[in-house]
């Protein structure tokens, strides 16, 4: 510490390091402002280029040196009467209210729209995500940011679409043993299966309350924790007597819905950080997961806060399990253990919750029927399926006999 800091106050030096953290964001904004300039005269000094200018005369990286030429060309590189792209987080980096951590995240939220909005739309993302970055840090930006990335990104895709992706989501695990005996997992998991992963981590992954006896803390790292909450999740499932339907009511998940665009394609918001479509909005409800659905009227009215109901009862899974014997869709042999209830009349179309609106069917055939033109009919308390009009044009009811207990005489 320099001789003229121990002479100030610690109210002084406070306020000194305050002051001192805005000078170096407005001289991070300077920075670019040249940058920006020295491209537009062409500047290179004899390099090839000038990141290579950069990286040979500032001692950067090259990935540093194109982080400063693509910031400096949204913020304050101005090509003919159009003002920069970012011109407003440009000003707000050159007042020294937000830093360069917030100026990376939010054009990266600006390069993944630049083709798929308006730029009036553009200028509204901007404007709230600079409005958050001068009360947030960097990582609460990407969140919302990314939340943004998410809703367009749903908004722009088509019903058909939609249903293309959801039919086969983009799921993937891959688990193999290491030389040293360990088991290693690398995956991918689409955004409703995240979801429920992230809801379950969030309250089994939380560290340890500190030790009584020792007052120590949880000595686990994050990764750990949620490791050992991934091996209590796995032994749950195993243990739970709801494992038919995947594993009974899965991680609580929460989807606000609109209730004016209930029969719309628009995005909903699942568990406050991602967005998924209507359609998936529609099956998860109708699904056995545990899910919380927030309903609103357009003015923000709060209508329904749960309606928990609308998942089956384990008496009624055993009873449908009686009756269906696995899913009922045709040519299906799945077993009762790998299906879950779905409403022939959508749960979010006043379906009720009874044995004579419910169906088994597996994970692939729930998202073929919620995401094709294949549609079922109760005949006879009998699940009928009927084929798009396409491949059947005579619309005959057709009925999964796999699971029929084979006759005296051929048994």
């Amino acid at each position: 510490m320099s001789e003229q800091s121990r002479k100030l106050s610690d109210q002084e030096l406070t306020a000194s390091h305050v002051d001192a953290v805005r000078k170096f964001d407005m001289a991070y904004a300077e920075l670019l402002r040249g940058i920006a300039e020295m491209r537009d005269r062409g500047l290179k000094h004899g390099f090839s280029s000038f990141t290579h200018f950069q990286t040979e005369t500032d001692h950067v990286t090259k990935g540093e040196a194109l982080a400063r030429e693509r910031a400096a060309d949204l913020l304050y590189r101005q090509r003919g009467p159009d003002p920069p792209v970012l011109a407003a987080v440009g000003e707000a980096l050159t007042k020294g209210t937000i830093n360069r951590e917030h100026v990376t995240e939010i054009c990266k939220v600006v390069n993944a729209l630049s083709d798929k909005v308006s730029v009036e739309d553009l200028t509204v993302h901007e404007r709230t995500l600079i409005d958050l970055a001068r009360q947030a840090r960097p990582h609460e930006v990407r969140r919302v940011g990314q939340r943004i990335v998410d809703y367009v990104e749903q908004s722009s895709k088509s019903p058909e679409d939609d249903d293309r992706e959801q039919v086969r989501p983009q799921c993937a695990l891959k688990i193999w043993q290491d030389g040293s005996g360990h088991w290693q997992l690398r995956g991918a998991l689409d955004r409703v299966g995240a979801q429920t992963l992230q809801g379950l981590l969030g309250v089994l992954a939380k560290p340890r309350p500190k030790d009584p006896a020792t007052g120590a803390f949880d000595p686990r790292s994050t990764a750990e924790r949620q490791g050992d909450a991934l091996v209590e999740i796995l032994e749950l499932a195993a243990r739970s007597d709801d494992l038919p339907v995947q594993g009974g009511e899965s991680a609580v998940l929460t989807l606000n819905i609109n209730l004016d665009e209930m029969k719309t394609n628009q995005p909903v918001l699942l568990n406050e950080s991602a967005y998924v479509s209507m359609n998936t909005a529609r099956r998860i409800c109708c699904g056995g997961a545990s899910v919380t659905p927030m309903i609103f009227r357009g003015d923000g009215e709060d209508l329904v806060l749960g309606r928990m109901s609308r998942t089956a009862t384990k008496a009624q899974r055993r009873a449908l399990a009686a009756r269906d014997r696995g899913c009922t869709f045709p040519g299906c042999t799945r077993t009762p253990k790998w299906t879950e209830p779905h409403h022939v009349v959508y749960w979010t179309h006043s379906g009720q919750t009874d044995l004579d609106n419910l169906v088994l069917l597996c994970s692939h055939h729930h998202r073929v029927i919620h995401h094709t033109e294949w549609h079922i009919r109760m005949i006879n308390q009998r699940p009928a399926f009927y084929a798009p009009r396409w491949l059947d044009p005579a619309q005959t009811p057709q009925y999964n006999l796999a699971h029929r207990i084979p006759d005296r005489a051929t048994a």
